[in-house]
């Protein structure tokens, strides 16, 4: 996932959050993302939280994971425990 598509997801994930749905995201297939990817993810999990709910991930790949703990992310997205499905 690169900055290309951001955009789009970005405004996907928010239709979501306003129509009040919970989230599953499955990012078990990620082989690489960019930072501007993870940044818009860390953010959008931030606006869930403000609404009282959270992101739940599912599967993360070892990709994702090292993607956010090198941006200092895995921690505040709860990836950093077994908090994920």
């Amino acid at each position: 996932m690169g900055i290309a598509e951001v955009a789009d997801l970005y405004a996907k994930l928010l239709a979501s959050l306003a129509e009040g749905h919970p989230v599953k995201l499955d990012v078990s297939k990620i082989e690489r993302v960019d930072a501007a990817a993870i940044q818009m993810l860390y953010a959008f999990s931030k606006e869930h939280a403000a609404h009282g709910t959270a992101i739940s991930w599912v599967s993360p790949s070892e990709a994702f994971i090292r993607s956010t703990r090198l941006l200092g992310l895995a921690e505040r997205m709860n990836l950093d425990d077994n908090s994920h499905e």
